[in-house]
């Protein structure tokens, strides 16, 4: 008899088990996204100073071919900021050097292209601004007064190193 009663009372309690979870919806689980995230909130280098170096070929003033690093220093590529630029060339026969610095200004559009980021590097020596366009794949390329490349030569444009 007390085997019955405990069939009894185990069946009962399975049915109601099984009743009350085919009325009760899952709770859907859910985790929290990246963006959510208290380090993205808290990220200590939202509001620093960025640096991105660029390196590769550019044409100079006197016509030859330099190596160039550029460094630009701004909370984001997108923002004006500082420069500094180092270049060696040929000079004739004879290694030569040119560094300079200055600001950054930021433009977007010229003609013949509304949506160009153009760059303005306005050296603090009072020297010639060098402007050059930043390409879709985050190259630059220098441009000549009429706002056309300086070079024909595809490789002749600074790509992001870092």
């Amino acid at each position: 008899m007390k085997k019955i009663v405990l069939f009894a009372a185990i069946a009962a309690t399975f049915t109601f088990s099984a009743c009350n979870s085919c009325n009760n919806k899952p709770q859907p689980v859910v985790l929290e996204s990246e963006t959510d995230s208290i380090y993205m909130v808290n990220d200590s280098t939202i509001a620093d100073m960025q640096t991105f170096v660029f390196e590769g070929l550019m044409p100079m003033d006197n016509g030859q071919i330099g190596d160039v690093v550029l460094t630009i220093r701004a909370l984001s590529l997108m923002n004006n900021g500082e420069y500094d630029i180092n270049s060696t060339f040929m000079n004739g026969n004879i290694p030569a050097t040119w560094s300079d610095s200055g600001e950054t200004m930021i433009f977007i559009g010229m003609p013949n292209d509304s949506t160009a980021i153009i760059y303005e590097l306005i050296s603090d020596n009072n020297n010639p601004k060098i402007t050059m366009k930043m390409n879709s794949d985050s190259t630059f390329t220098k441009l000549d007064s009429k706002m056309q490349p300086a070079s024909k030569d595809n490789a002749h444009k600074l790509i992001h190193k870092k």
